[in-house]
């Protein structure tokens, strides 16, 4: 693990537009009360490395222990405070880019996201690469960039852990298993519920009592948020091939259940993200 001092904040000077840009940084601060009544401007992402504190949202009490990430969209009101006669230490990074809205869309990320039992790439994240963000020249900000991606990745890798470990039934498991690897396939009610041993609708009844949508719900929405994640970064990629990858046999199919998820055709949004 890299060596940086304690209570190191940075900020970032450069006014370049990047698919990803942090705004700021720090490392093992101290983190007193605060309040911001109409949010912070950027994402914001925080995690306790020694001590609990809590982050206020709207009447929602969150408790953020050591090992726990919270991760907030821009303009969220929100107020945290450390636990009585403890020191909260945080490690941050905020951040913005012209890519960022769709991989908040990609990390399934509300107003807020809570994450569990940090591993250790994304625990060590900002230790382990603070120094990279302390230079703002053209290829130190592309490697910033590309820093702040792969923090993504390690988030989404993360939720998706903690979505089979936290699952109460090993067939709920079992299921969301299967869509992930097979999404490309066919996929019917009747092969889901064959993993299940039970009848299809108790199998749906099942999975939705957990994950409060049908598998079926469930594959279109992974299936287009996987399409998503294409049309955005793979643009040699036609939208075509794409519906065809995520398991779409019927182009304008494809579209129409992309435009209702997303409110934008895939075409339409290419353009904007190009």
């Amino acid at each position: 693990m890299k060596s940086v001092d304690k209570m190191s904040i940075k900020f970032n000077s450069s006014e370049s537009e990047y698919p990803l840009k942090f705004y700021d940084i720090g490392l093992k601060w101290v983190q007193h009360k605060v309040y911001r009544p109409h949010g912070f401007r950027y994402y914001h992402w925080l995690q306790t490395d020694k001590g609990t504190g809590f982050i206020k949202i709207g009447q929602k009490i969150i408790k953020l222990s050591p090992h726990q990430g919270f991760l907030m969209r821009p303009y969220t009101p929100y107020s945290c405070y450390p636990d009585t006669d403890q020191i909260w230490i945080t490690s941050f990074l905020t951040f913005e880019g012209t890519m960022i809205d769709s991989m908040a869309s990609f990390l399934d990320l509300n107003e807020f996201q809570i994450y569990q039992d940090l591993d250790k790439n994304l625990e060590n994240f900002i230790e382990n690469n603070y120094k990279s963000f302390t230079t703002y020249d053209y290829l130190s900000s592309l490697e910033q960039s590309t820093l702040i991606y792969t923090f993504l990745m390690y988030l989404k890798r993360n939720a998706y852990i903690n979505e089979l470990d936290f699952s109460q039934s090993k067939i709920v498991n079992k299921i969301i298993e299967y869509i992930r690897l097979h999404y490309q396939e066919k996929i019917s009610n009747e092969m889901l519920a064959s993993l299940s041993g039970y009848s299809i609708p108790h199998t749906v009844r099942l999975f939705k009592a957990e994950v409060e949508v049908t598998p079926m719900e469930y594959l279109t929405r992974f299936r287009l948020r996987m399409a998503k994640t294409l049309v955005d970064f793979k643009p040699e990629i036609s939208i075509d091939e794409i519906a065809s990858l995520v398991g779409y046999s019927n182009i304008s199919y494809f579209i129409q259940q992309y435009k209702k998820m997303f409110q934008t055709t895939p075409g339409q949004e290419r353009h904007h993200v190009l």
